[in-house]
């Protein structure tokens, strides 16, 4: 919800939401097909009719209005209360009152009518659904170079759409392993610059990006407190450092390490811009000096490993 709620501010005007259980409703200036191509947590986007009860269901259909001639409906179940045939009855009973004035086609229509059945029904007309095969074909193992410690692609896109960045702006992986962030931001059309301490990484990176087509890509064997006296300011941050265990620190003590990279990423961030970083533990946030946290989202990896997804906003000189 919190990567839907990012997309849809990158108007910049920030989005109205809802939530119904895993139903999200936005009221929001991007449009839909944006959301199809950035999104990589979500299942699909519908363009909001409207969200009710059953009950006030057949009063909303009775005038609702879809484009074309031909539809189909779909129902998704989002809550364990809901059997299938509540699904599939619902399905029916909504295609019965629309197949009075436009005509079912289940094959190819001109519309296809989504209603996501949680706390309330929610009516869409279907924009496109989350094909999430790619993220899967470039997991790190599919990748020419291949590191054993590396986020899937799907959490990797998520975290850069919590930095709301743009198409065409600077992303910056200071952390950037074998580049799977930015190879991420880099199929989004933002500009992206990485660095990584150990040599490998950055040959492996650099391989990486071009293995998927992204030329513009800069990546160089730095530390991450070198960004600031070599760069520009960027206009947003996604990383994911070395949390200790089986990843390299160069055997600098974690809090060390973090509380540099938190320095580090702030000189080399723009005003007002954001840092997307997962963080092995809450303890690290207050080493976070000059930011403010926007959101923080506990990701469990394993019973015994959760990782700490935190977007902090660079606070605006005085």
């Amino acid at each position: 919800m919190a990567e839907a709620a990012a997309v849809g501010s990158l108007s910049g005007v920030e989005c109205a939401m809802e939530s119904d259980g895993r139903a999200l409703v936005l009221d929001s200036q991007v449009l839909p097909s944006v959301f199809v191509s950035r999104l990589s947590l979500a299942w699909s986007v519908s363009r909001h009719m409207v969200s009710c009860s059953a009950r006030e269901l057949d009063v909303f259909l009775e005038d609702a209005e879809l484009p074309g001639r031909t539809f189909r409906v779909r129902v998704s179940r989002l809550h364990k209360s809901h059997s299938p045939e509540d699904g599939r009855k619902l399905a029916r009973h909504v295609g019965k009152i629309l197949s009075e004035r436009y005509s079912v086609d289940l094959k190819n229509p001109d519309t296809e009518v989504r209603i996501l059945l949680s706390g309330k029904c929610h009516v869409g007309l279907l924009e496109g659904e989350i094909d999430r095969s790619p993220f899967e074909a470039r997991k790190s193992e599919n990748r020419p170079f291949k590191h054993p410690i590396s986020l899937h692609p799907r959490l990797a896109r998520a975290l850069v759409n919590l930095t709301r960045a743009s198409e065409g702006q600077t992303v910056l992986d200071p952390f950037c392993g074998t580049g799977g962030i930015l190879l991420e931001a880099g199929l989004m059309g933002c500009h992206t610059l990485g660095g990584d301490i150990d040599g490998r990484m950055v040959d492996g990176t650099r391989l990486n990006m071009s293995h998927y087509g992204i030329s513009d890509a800069e990546i160089r064997k730095t530390d991450v407190s070198s960004w600031a006296e070599q760069n520009p300011p960027v206009d947003s941050i996604a990383t994911d450092p070395p949390y200790g265990r089986s990843a390299s620190t160069a055997k600098e003590p974690i809090g060390s390490l973090y509380s540099r990279a938190f320095s580090a990423c702030h000189s080399a961030l723009k005003e007002g811009g954001r840092l997307a970083i997962v963080l092995p533990s809450e303890t690290h946030v207050p080493l976070a000096c000059g930011f403010t946290l926007d959101s923080m989202h506990p990701v469990r990896v394993h019973r015994s490993l959760t990782r700490y997804f935190c977007v902090f906003k660079k606070n605006q000189s005085k």
